[in-house]
């Protein structure tokens, strides 16, 4: 999601439906300063935020979202007191040994129910699953101890540089931002946090036998 084009979409809707700032805040209980930072274009808010915001708005979330043209609701999708849903696997990111296993042999094992809306056009793949992150080492976009939904059915040579991956080497899991060096000829994994301690993660092309991409990170929420 662009940040010039999420923020230029939330100020259009503000506009055209005449609420001011201190109105949004007061209608989602989002602080002042938040909404004046992602109106401004200096941050994107959390995919729960931007639910929250289009709720408030009675817009299409998926279009502030950037993922639709269409800025209605679809009423024949939704409905009247309750919102579309799916259901998929959880597991925790915080436990390292044997996560492929279950992934592979256990798909029927601690499901969570999801909105439809938060996942967009990924809502109801069977690919997606559901962890819990433990640690800062992303906290500059994601926070410690959130949700994150994770696409699977992706391969190395398909993420774009900079997108947020889950990977492991050898039951090591980590969640990282992905760079892949191809004038150098490794991959890289990144931190994005405040604190400085965190440092990349490098495997090199001819090096990289453990190396296990889990997926590609495509939705975070502080609460499910």
């Amino acid at each position: 999601m662009d940040k010039i084009e999420f923020k230029e979409r939330l100020k259009y809707v503000l506009k055209k439906s005449k609420i001011s700032q201190n109105e949004l805040s007061r209608l989602t209980q989002i602080n002042k300063g938040s909404l004046s930072s992602y109106i401004s274009g200096k941050y994107l808010p959390k995919q729960d935020k931007i639910y929250i915001i289009a709720k408030a708005l009675n817009i299409n979330p998926l279009w502030l979202m950037c993922e639709s043209d269409n800025i209605d609701i679809d009423k024949n999708n939704i409905h009247p007191n309750e919102e579309n849903s799916s259901l998929y696997s959880f597991f925790d990111i915080g436990i390292s040994a044997g996560i492929p296993d279950i992934i592979e042999g256990q798909q029927d094992n601690n499901k969570i129910e999801l909105s439809d809306l938060l996942l967009g056009k990924y809502s109801g793949h069977k690919d997606i699953i559901l962890m819990r992150v433990n640690g800062d080492s992303m906290n500059k976009v994601i926070p410690h101890n959130s949700f994150i939904a994770v696409s699977t059915n992706v391969s190395i040579n398909s993420i774009s540089n900079e997108e947020i991956v889950v990977f492991s080497d050898e039951y090591n899991y980590s969640v990282k931002r992905f760079i892949n060096d191809k004038k150098n000829r490794r991959y890289i994994f990144r931190p994005d946090s405040y604190d400085t301690c965190f440092e990349d993660i490098i495997y090199y092309y001819d090096n990289c036998q453990n190396l296990s991409l889990i997926g590609k990170v495509i939705m975070y929420s502080v609460s499910l």
